[in-house]
């Protein structure tokens, strides 16, 4: 009886103990969020943090391109095109939030860019600084085109192939940023229904991105390789502006009373400082003399050096009492290449080998890849 008492006795302190700890997380996050910003009140309203829901609609496109630039047999020019993507449809979807924090989720009408398609987000956000965690997975059919030689050579081959099963493209992204002039820039302005611009004003801006990618084809394609992965960690800086078309303060302290139209404009070139390269394929052995082929998978991982990407956006929100609408355009180029690899020498390219030739077939390889995000939405926000 002793021990079961004891027992029980240590389940409520430590269930104590933990309730303590989530409750002092719960309050700090409420700290956070009901913080009052050092703002100059002539250029910046503050809303009351409130909950606050919206409906979204998306017309987004993303994808992953992979070329291939190699010779084969010392002297035939070769080139391969991997890719993975969607078409351009139309999504819905909603987000939900509490002051600067929220979540969204997204979904397709009507008919579908790819197979499967997945989307979740999840920011904080104030006026000086902010980060936000984006996932997105699409399954679809993987094209893969192939040429060896020169149109009109003798040996000229242009195969242009589609996957049988279904190919899986992810991207994991982190975003942070930091803004100078907090005091009298709301960049959030325009994100999020918490803050008013009442005059036009700007600022540079600090921003961070960490992102993984992966492309599997999930089976041995013509393509030269089966698959792609790359790890970026990029910083930059650049410049957001906030223009003020048309605004009108708060009447007797009643925040339903105001009324707001504000244009954004944001460019920042980055550099990404990390980047990692992974590829898998198959190694292909011939043997003429018994027909016989046998396939060895290879996997090959370099690291590379910085290289400069671009991030920009541009955004129109009116605010009209607790009711917000804004639409943004948002532009991601992410590009990576082995030319630029620190150790060319580790970069372990799958090739082909024939009983009776000496040596590789495939030489000279340089690979190149291109992972693009650009989307137009429009969200209308109410505040409760």
């Amino acid at each position: 009886m002793t021990k079961k008492f004891s027992i029980v006795i240590f389940l409520f302190a430590a269930i104590s103990v933990q309730s303590q700890s989530v409750s002092e997380l719960i309050d700090l996050g409420k700290g956070y969020i009901h913080k009052t910003e050092n703002i100059d009140t002539n250029y910046v309203y503050q809303f009351p943090p409130r909950f606050s829901f919206a409906l979204t609609s998306k017309l987004q496109m993303v994808g992953f391109f992979a070329y291939s630039d190699f010779k084969m047999f010392d002297v035939i020019p070769a080139s391969s095109v991997s890719y993975l993507g969607e078409s351009l449809y139309k999504k819905v979807g909603f987000e939900v939030g509490y002051g600067g924090t929220s979540f969204g989720y997204d979904v397709e009408i009507g008919r579908h860019s790819a197979e499967k398609r997945r989307a979740l987000s999840f920011g904080m956000q104030n006026l000086r600084w902010g980060g936000r965690i984006s996932y997105f997975g699409i399954k679809n059919y993987i094209i893969s085109d192939v040429t060896v030689g020169e149109p009109g050579d003798e040996y000229y081959i242009e195969e242009l192939e589609k996957s049988t099963g279904l190919g899986n493209l992810r991207n994991l992204s982190l975003d942070g940023y930091w803004v100078f002039n907090h005091r009298r820039f709301a960049y959030t302005a325009t994100n999020v229904m918490n803050v008013v611009q009442k005059h036009t004003s700007g600022s540079i801006m600090l921003t961070s991105r960490f992102m993984w990618s992966d492309l599997d084809t999930k089976e041995d394609m013509t393509g030269l390789f089966e698959s792609y992965s790359a790890i970026q960690f990029a910083i930059g800086g650049g410049y957001s502006a906030n223009i003020v078309l048309w605004n009108r303060d708060e009447v007797n302290n009643d925040d339903r009373t105001v009324r707001n139209l504000t244009f954004n404009i944001t460019v920042i070139p980055v550099l990404s400082l990390v980047n990692y390269m992974e590829t898998r394929a198959y190694a292909l052995d011939i043997n003429f003399a018994d027909s016989t082929e046998t396939q060895t998978l290879k996997k090959s991982d370099v690291w590379c050096y910085p290289s400069p990407n671009i991030m920009g956006s541009t955004a129109l929100s009116l605010t009209w009492g607790r009711f917000y609408f804004t639409t943004q355009l948002v532009v991601n180029m992410f590009y990576f290449t082995s030319s630029n690899a620190v150790n060319k020498g580790k970069f372990d390219a799958p090739n082909i080998h024939i009983e009776g030739y000496d040596g590789d077939v495939i030489t000279d390889l340089q690979i190149y890849g291109i992972l693009y995000n650009w989307t137009l939405s429009g969200k209308l926000f109410y505040r409760f």
